[in-house]
């Protein structure tokens, strides 16, 4: 452990991922109880409420999705770092003001806000690509992922416990004053970068090589973000309602988080010793089986071990694959790369609900499964596996070599 600690280049990085890490618990002890809350105070049948719930979780990573390339392109501009700090301030209030609504319609509102005041993630990939060697940038990366998903570990239990011990709306006012914590934190602990250079690439070469691990990434997001909208009708088959059904998705969330972790650090640790395509095509490979077995499971517990199994593998692919382009891109490209993060985190919701509320779940986990195969067959064709990436700019013979190396 003290190894993998001591891959950093300075403390710069652990900062950011704190910083992180307090964000993503405060979305989440608001996400993991969202479907419950629309459900609770949803003046619609349980169709419509599906699809309602679907729009509000999706709605933010929609807009996230369409404006990540642009603030990350605005770190040629401006400060990386006091623009990583109007992303976390500008969550906060918003999920202040969630705090005082349950009109459906104001609550997609908020989200729709929140979507376009995004970058967070997208701001803070551009700090931790830029205060990283090019030998640690996939380890900072994978730390970076497992503060992430340490978040998501954290956040969905206490979420649940705040909403059924104080009141539905408790979660919305603990998120906005962590929020606000990890803004001082920030502005106290992160050190700032210089303003980013803009990277000129032919369209053709983008296209071939970026767009094929967006696709990837974005199936990777989806894979670990769609479950959530849908947990109160996988329980019901599963005969929980009610409070012991909030308790029970906040555990499985809880759960399947720590699989995140571990799986995340193992893969990309495999990785430097089989290089990062191997490493990719086990983890999707891996994820897209698990994501199958879902429908055959016989009961909860089946259900949260076979999840924790299909998380375990997916959690790796998308610190893996933004590696393979971080170390070349600049800001407008790891802007749009983590744009996939937002496309997955919206289209898990929307996707899911919208197939469940007009179909079942075993169209939904099939589905899933054969999209991970494909978006990782499109990457695999298109990443060479001698020479990478097409879109990484060649410095001689010796990055041809190292390029090589971690895809081989």
């Amino acid at each position: 452990m003290n190894s993998w600690f001591s891959s950093f280049t300075s403390r710069r990085v652990l900062f950011i991922a704190v910083t992180e890490f307090g964000m993503v618990i405060a979305f989440n002890m608001v996400m993991a109880f969202m479907p419950f809350y629309i459900l609770k105070f949803s003046p619609y049948e349980q169709k419509e409420t599906i699809l309602w719930t679907g729009f509000i979780m999706g709605a933010a990573p929609v807009f996230a999705a369409m404006t990540s390339t642009f603030w990350g392109g605005l770190t040629a501009r401006f400060s990386p770092k006091l623009l990583f700090l109007r992303a976390i301030i500008g969550h906060g209030i918003v999920y202040l003001l969630m705090g005082f609504t349950q009109n459906l319609h104001l609550l997609l509102a908020l989200r729709i806000a929140q979507g376009c005041l995004g970058g967070v993630s997208t701001i803070a990939l551009i700090l931790v690509s830029r205060q990283s060697s090019r030998a640690d940038l996939p380890r900072d990366m994978s730390f970076f992922q497992n503060a992430l998903t340490a978040g998501n570990l954290i956040g969905p239990p206490a979420g649940a416990y705040l909403a059924t011990s104080i009141g539905y709306r408790a979660p919305f006012f603990f998120s906005f004053a962590l929020i606000a914590l990890m803004a001082l934190f920030c502005w106290r602990n992160v050190e700032d970068v210089p303003l980013q250079k803009k990277v000129a690439r032919p369209v053709e070469k983008k296209r071939g090589g970026i767009l094929s691990g967006w696709a990837l990434c974005m199936a990777a997001v989806f894979n670990l973000t769609f479950l959530p909208s849908i947990l109160p009708q996988v329980l019901r088959e599963f005969d929980l309602v009610g409070k012991e059904a909030v308790n029970m998705a906040g555990f499985i969330m809880m759960a399947y988080s720590i699989a995140a972790i571990v799986g995340n650090f193992t893969i990309s640790s495999l990785a430097t010793r089989t290089g990062l395509r191997k490493a990719i095509a086990l983890a999707c490979l891996g994820g897209a089986f698990c994501q199958a077995l879902l429908y055959i499971v016989p009961g909860v517990w089946t259900f949260t071990l076979v999840r924790m199994a299909q998380v375990f593998f997916i959690a790796a692919v998308l610190p893996m694959t933004i590696s393979v382009f971080a170390r070349s891109a600049g800001g407008g490209e790891i802007g749009f790369l983590n744009s996939a993060r937002f496309a997955g985190n919206a289209l898990g919701p929307l996707m899911a609900t919208s197939v469940l509320a007009y179909s079942n779940l075993l169209v939904l986990y099939l589905g899933i499964a054969g999209m991970t195969v494909a978006m990782f067959f499109n990457f695999l064709r298109v990443v060479n596996p001698q020479n990478g990436p097409p879109d990484v700019p060649r410095d001689g013979r010796k990055s041809e070599r190292e390029s090589s190396s971690t895809l081989r």
